[in-house]
């Protein structure tokens, strides 16, 4: 049986988390953390991802006996980004400045051409492909939910948003933003990424009294956990706007699942009363999931339908 190789990479501003998926399973023992590197040129950054595809070719080699396989580098990136050519647009955001305007799939390919040795061989004719971290996220859950429809949020430093029919990411669906991207749609006095992120429910903690401007959302969901009356307020509150926010997406794209990953659902039992009577009127199941990592690189593996 010839083997579908695929070096998934989960790409942050501080770290880069690696894992090979082989045959769309996960092997455990490869995955590895390496810097991203994020505040270096263009050259540095580069040769740090080729320094990771090396280390999981080589584990790869190192754990397996040689055998007729097909090698594939999908790539979990942040926006903004263009997933299709590999072009970066990050800017202001104090991580992958260097790489603004630059085509990062096309440096993969000039760099892995150059490259001595014959670890490279695989990777020369590999196909490179890029997609956004919370759309990965919402394939691999789908990949326990085939014949489901959901919305996945994905809640931390900003707001991911995907739409999934059937294993499918939906880019085009009357009511829904081009994408699925969620975050640039306007909410109240702003846009929704300003509102269901981490700064968000700081803004909202300090609007409600929670006066303490060193406070992070950890400290405050323990505030709220032990009893904290203005905590839970702000728990409580943030769960209502969530699913007043969401509401023209439910009715135009009818799911029956709604899913929750990221840093702020591992809070999720805190502002979870409204969403779920939100969610009983309208027959949808709410799922939370803390396996994102494991869910992007099964998206990641997913990505290449083999």
């Amino acid at each position: 049986m010839k083997r579908n190789i695929v070096i998934a990479l989960d790409v942050g501003g501080t770290f880069i988390k690696s894992c090979i998926m082989l045959n769309h399973v996960p092997i455990p023992a490869s995955q590895k953390e390496f810097p991203s590197l994020a505040d270096q040129d263009k050259e540095t950054i580069i040769e740090q991802f080729i320094h990771i595809f090396k280390y999981q070719v080589d584990f790869y080699h190192s754990q397996f006996i040689e055998q007729d396989s097909h090698w594939h580098i999908g790539l979990a990136f942040p926006g903004p980004f263009d997933y299709e050519q590999g072009i970066c647009y990050i800017q202001g955001l104090e991580k992958f400045e260097s790489l603004y305007g630059f085509n990062v799939k096309r440096a993969f390919y000039e760099r892995l051409a150059q490259e001595q040795g014959s670890w490279v061989r695989p990777l020369q004719s590999a196909e490179i492909r890029f997609e956004n971290d919370a759309r990965l996220f919402a394939l691999g859950f789908s990949t326990n939910y085939p014949q489901d429809r959901f919305i996945a949020l994905t809640l931390g430093t900003g707001l991911g948003s995907a739409f999934i029919d059937k294993s499918t990411i939906i880019d085009h669906f009357v009511g829904i933003p081009a994408n699925g991207w969620l975050y640039n749609q306007p909410y109240r006095d702003g846009i929704i990424d300003d509102a269901f992120s981490k700064r968000g429910i700081l803004q909202l903690a300090h609007s409600l009294g929670v006066m303490n401007h060193d406070l992070d959302v950890k400290e405050l969901a323990e505030d709220a956990i032990a009893g904290d009356v203005l905590s839970r307020e702000v728990f409580t509150e943030f769960g209502t706007r969530l699913a007043d926010m969401l509401i023209p997406y439910i009715q135009a794209f009818q799911p029956n699942l709604l899913v929750f990953g990221g840093q702020l659902s591992k809070s999720f039992h805190l502002f979870s009363a409204a969403l779920q009577g939100f969610a009983d009127l309208h027959q949808i199941q709410i799922h939370t999931s803390e396996r994102m990592l494991e869910n992007t690189f099964l998206g990641i593996s997913h990505m290449f339908r083999f």
